[in-house]
């Protein structure tokens, strides 16, 4: 077998491939030049352009109320929104846990239960915030270094739902209600 394969040489193609190659790339390149050249003919052409008022206007207000909207309104905050009815309304909670951890964030009920409160760590191992809550019932744990969830050990513990545990707060008004 190897002396016919060698007594056979294989047939040089090189010539034939190259000659369609060459034929073909001209044509390519010429068809794109063609075609840049038309885009730019119709980018860089100067045409009269008329526009009716009534148009024009609408597109302006357009341009104004895309601009201007996002920055019109109240300022959003990233901090739950208090409840009107003034400064009685709110009550300062101060939340703590006792955690070797190296981030620990309060998430509740009152954040939408997503983690918006960083405590501040004042001592080793002891995590502090002061919150201003509204009255009502609130549920709310603490997330340990982004990703441990745990309910806090000094209140009072409900089921979450989903088979973990979260903690319970009661804030009441110390007023008696006006009949």
């Amino acid at each position: 077998m190897r002396t016919f394969l060698a007594a056979r040489p294989a047939p040089d193609l090189r010539a034939a491939v190259m000659g369609r190659i060459e034929h073909l790339e001209p044509l390519a390149s010429t068809q794109r030049a063609r075609l840049l050249r038309r885009v730019a003919t119709i980018l860089w052409t100067p045409r009269d352009v008329s526009v009716r008022p009534a148009f024009a206007l609408v597109g302006a207000a357009a341009v104004v109320v895309l601009l201007v909207v996002p920055f019109v309104g109240p300022p959003r905050s990233e901090a739950p929104q208090l409840a009107d009815g003034g400064p009685s309304a709110h009550v300062f909670v101060q939340f703590r846990l006792d955690a070797m951890a190296s981030r620990v964030q309060l998430a509740g009920s009152f954040t939408s239960w997503e983690p918006r409160y960083e405590l501040h760590q004042s001592a080793p191992g002891i995590w502090t915030i002061t919150v201003p809550l509204i009255q009502g019932v609130h549920d709310y744990a603490f997330v340990v270094d982004g990703e441990t969830w745990v309910p806090d050990p000094h209140a009072p513990q409900i089921g979450d739902g989903f088979g973990g545990t979260n903690s319970r707060l009661a804030l009441l008004s110390p007023d008696p209600p006006q009949l």
